[in-house]
């Protein structure tokens, strides 16, 4: 499982020079980096180097809100996930579920910006590079604080998940009312004593259920395995889903114990 940090780096290594980064490492370790901020696709950080301090400026564009819209339907989509966010946690394996979206979550060569004010022209200097190792360990304290920086507050995530859930409990409570609507007690008083019908005169109305295998998508991706368990269980769903809507649908005189 890939940590937030190493993710962050990775992207980071993938187009940066290995021994550049290596020499601002220890900027990081060093407790070099002073008056971090974190704003939407910005990032200012001054490095301290003997009697002298450098500013550091990074740039990279945040999402935008369709990106952000699909992030989070994503995310309200698995209850577990949504649950340990509104508690504020934020597990690692979301880094998957945002990037099974096409968003870009962490930084790409071709948009990502650097500059720092000391003599060095190369990018990353390793004063920038201090700054990408010191956000990693930020960025693992917090993983928020790097959503923040791909556009979105936690407030304002957290807000979208609250009203994305309250809208699909809305939606489950209605379809509920319509599947098990009663008359009024009261109506049924002078009855309330009598046997009602036999079971074989009860009846059911079984139909595939709208969302195929929504206890998957309810409690999201087991943690304790790497195999995608709802793909390999789905054959097994739709034999027994075709074969319980057969018995279901087949004339009286087949009639199963």
């Amino acid at each position: 499982m890939t940590s937030w940090s190493d993710a962050w780096l990775d992207a980071l290594l993938a187009f940066s020079h290995p021994g550049r980064m290596r020499r601002g490492r220890r900027f990081a370790t060093e407790k070099a980096i002073k008056n971090l901020e974190i704003k939407p696709g910005e990032i200012r950080a001054q490095v301290k180097e003997g009697r002298k301090t450098y500013q550091v400026d990074i740039h990279y564009p945040p999402l935008d809100d369709r990106a952000w819209e699909t992030i989070i339907d994503q995310l309200s989509s698995q209850a577990l996930y949504t649950a340990k966010l509104l508690q504020g946690e934020i597990p690692s394996e979301i880094i998957e579920l945002i990037h099974q979206t096409g968003a870009e979550l962490f930084p790409t060569a071709d948009k990502l910006q650097a500059q720092c004010t000391c003599p060095d022209w190369e990018v990353p200097c390793k004063h920038i590079a201090g700054v990408y190792y010191y956000l990693a360990e930020q960025f693992e304290k917090d993983p928020f604080l790097l959503l923040y920086f791909r556009g979105r507050a936690k407030d304002q995530l957290l807000d979208a998940l609250r009203e994305h859930r309250a809208a699909g409990q809305q939606q489950t409570s209605a379809e509920t009312i319509l599947l098990f609507q009663d008359p009024p007690l009261e109506e049924q008083l002078k009855h309330f004593w009598e046997m009602g019908p036999s079971i074989r005169q009860l009846s059911f109305q079984l139909a595939r259920p709208r969302t195929p295998m929504p206890h998957f998508k309810r409690l999201g991706r087991p943690t304790f395995t790497a195999q995608n368990l709802a793909e390999l269980l789905r054959p097994v769903y739709d034999t027994i889903t075709e074969k319980a809507l057969t018995w279901v649908h087949q004339s009286p005189e087949h009639d199963h114990d």
